[in-house]
């Protein structure tokens, strides 16, 4: 979607990539053949210059993303990468490739978090599940000490959620136009990654959508959404209510099977039924 806005201030474009299968077998033998779920990249754009946030994990992805962002024609100054789950950053190298002029850039907990992810085994891991498809190259965003960068004299100011679906996530702020791009801590109708969490953990993801709340957004772009849901700012109370479902349904339910019935139930039109999502990756 792109916000309206007035003069001089930015605007926005959503990118999703769809679902797509993953070689290999379900960690539980419920829920639909083994897949990853749909993702975002966004793209914040003035007259002359843009920002985009998340890079796809996949070639094919990256590469689809790159030129939807050359359609905009503008200066792509920064690519600004939320967390540190791979399938938000292995295409970085791609986009740099495309678009040399650009720097990327990350917390530096967030660029900590993701150097798991260009060793083995994870890396090889990830070339068994998508053949083909990872790139040669993968390289990591350059840690970024403020807590605010710029567009066209715009602040886009990014807030630090501690844990959610991963360690040291981030949502990016641009109050402008009361744009937030969160990342991973807010799903949009797609079955949320609650399968590496703890209670404790839980709880500090079910605070996070409150701080967001509290900005008064008027789009809130998920990190995983289904494709051609709305942005909108009823996203965050979603994913808290998720979250406490799954969370009472844990304490409660006899069996995973009957966790992931319920939760099915509870959430029949979100995408990406994925047994991994409710109790974790299949293992290298």
């Amino acid at each position: 979607m792109t916000a309206p806005v007035a003069s001089n201030t930015p605007s926005v474009n959503v990118f999703t990539a769809p679902g797509k299968a993953i070689v290999g077998e379900r960690p539980k033998p419920f829920g639909e053949p083994l897949g990853f779920d749909p993702i975002t990249s966004t793209l914040i754009f003035g007259e002359h210059d843009a920002v985009l946030v998340d890079a796809m994990g996949t070639v094919a992805e990256a590469e689809a993303l790159a030129d939807w962002v050359a359609l905009h024609n503008r200066n792509l100054q920064i690519i600004y990468i939320t967390h540190g789950h791979f399938d938000h950053f292995y295409g970085l190298s791609v986009l740099l490739d495309r678009f040399p002029g650009a720097r990327a850039i990350a917390t530096p907990k967030t660029v900590e978090a993701m150097q798991s992810s260009f060793v083995p085994p994870l890396s090889q891991f990830a070339r068994q599940l998508f053949p083909g498809q990872v790139p040669t190259k993968l390289v990591s965003p350059e840690p970024y000490e403020g807590d605010t960068f710029t567009l066209e004299g715009q602040d886009l100011r990014i807030i630090e959620q501690g844990r959610t679906d991963c360690p040291d996530s981030t949502s990016l702020y641009v109050p402008s136009i009361g744009l937030i791009v969160a990342g991973d801590v807010v799903y949009n109708q797609c079955h949320m990654y609650v399968g590496d969490t703890t209670p404790e953990s839980r709880r500090n993801w079910m605070a996070a959508p409150d701080r967001l709340a509290a900005l008064g957004p008027a789009i809130v772009i998920a990190g995983h959404k289904k494709p051609g849901a709305a942005d909108s700012p009823s996203t965050i109370p979603d994913t808290k209510r998720y979250l406490e479902d799954f969370d009472r349904l844990k304490k409660t339910a006899t069996s995973d099977q009957h966790v992931f019935d319920q939760m099915t139930e509870l959430y029949p039109p979100w995408v990406a039924h994925q047994s991994w999502l409710m109790f974790g990756f299949p293992q290298p």
